[in-house]
């Protein structure tokens, strides 16, 4: 397992950053600001995450948020490089797999931390042990250029997707950088079966790295139909009057939740937690929420014209199941898709 030559130096790294603060069940401010910084792993798209990091360093509480936003794939594999060679640099991490939190619980990398309030969070929105909670979710589903695709040619169900005449006019992002494709596909190979992976190869979509990324190429009419798009990005493009149109399919979409938690590596543990608090707050989930994003803080409103979670057909995966399915899914669309 990947993780097997990294237990001894990661316990007894952790024991010597962490032991200080270990029996605290919160952040100390004062011990925060010796600190002087905490450093957010992040796959939160670049002007969001930016955002939430200006917000709380706006807040000028003695320390600040430091970003580095990737991929979730590559911010996994960039943990995991950095704790073989014993560099710990990030504080919090973040990512659309909750594959990644199965596999970083089981070893002992991520310690248990209820951020203020999230213990109030519905199930779907938090480890049973504490241990992880999602910060944001969203829809992943079809989203098509209403220039390019008229409302009596929209495909209304996942199969429509593999009509011949999408062929070559589809953009599909890459489950190997992205953990919103990654769940999404996974999610739609455990309801339709790898048969639909193949299938959708064959229409030769152009390949993109990120879910992100799908809808930009919408919008700038390189592609007409995206094969997954996440919502809340989708959401922010209409809203500046893009042509671009979410589409959920008749069998449902899969709900994109995208959890975090404190490293047990963590150099400024401190700072961490007064951070994940934040990040945790009903002021912050609303921002997160007017961006789009379905969040689990009870008191959030979803903003007017929003697609609610209530109102989606959820096509279900247990992040026991994205664990499993991380690494077979990215093989199989390399070999696949070429890519």
């Amino acid at each position: 397992m990947i993780f097997k030559s990294l237990r001894m130096p990661l316990v007894a790294a952790a024991m010597l950053a962490f032991s200080a603060s270990a029996a605290q069940a919160s952040g100390d401010l004062a011990m925060a600001k010796k600190e002087g910084k905490v450093v957010w792993y992040s796959s939160l798209s670049l002007p969001i995450a930016q955002e939430m990091c200006n917000l709380f360093n706006d807040k000028k509480m003695g320390f600040d948020c430091v970003l580095h936003r990737s991929g979730s794939g590559k911010l996994f594999k960039r943990y995991i490089q950095e704790a073989k060679s014993n560099i710990f640099t990030a504080d919090v991490f973040h990512t659309s797999n909750l594959g990644h939190f199965v596999a970083l619980k089981k070893q002992g990398l991520i310690i248990k931390y209820v951020p203020k309030g999230a213990d109030k969070f519905p199930g779907a929105f938090k480890d049973k042990d504490g241990q992880w909670h999602v910060l944001r979710a969203f829809a992943y589903v079809i989203a098509v250029n209403t220039t390019k695709v008229s409302p009596a040619d929209e495909p209304k169900s996942w199969k429509d997707l593999l009509d011949p005449k999408w062929k070559g006019r589809m953009v599909n992002a890459h489950p190997s950088y992205s953990g919103a494709v990654s769940n999404g596909m996974s999610a739609l190979v455990n309801k339709f079966g790898w048969e639909f992976m193949d299938k959708l190869a064959a229409q030769k979509p152009r390949v993109v790295q990120s879910a992100v990324d799908t809808d930009g190429y919408l919008v700038r009419g390189e592609a007409d139909i995206s094969s997954g798009s996440g919502t809340y990005n989708s959401f922010g493009h209409i809203k500046k009057g893009e042509p671009i149109k979410v589409i959920v399919p008749e069998e449902g979409a899969p709900l994109i939740r995208s959890a975090q938690a404190i490293l047990k590596s963590a150099p400024h543990p401190h700072a961490a937690k007064i951070f994940s608090d934040w990040l945790f707050s009903v002021e912050a989930q609303q921002v997160l929420a007017n961006h789009g994003l379905f969040v689990g803080h009870p008191e959030v409103k979803t903003p007017k014209g929003q697609m609610s979670m209530k109102e989606l057909k959820i096509l279900p995966l247990e992040p026991e199941d994205a664990a499993k399915m991380r690494k077979p899914l990215r093989k199989r669309f390399r070999e696949q898709f070429g890519v």
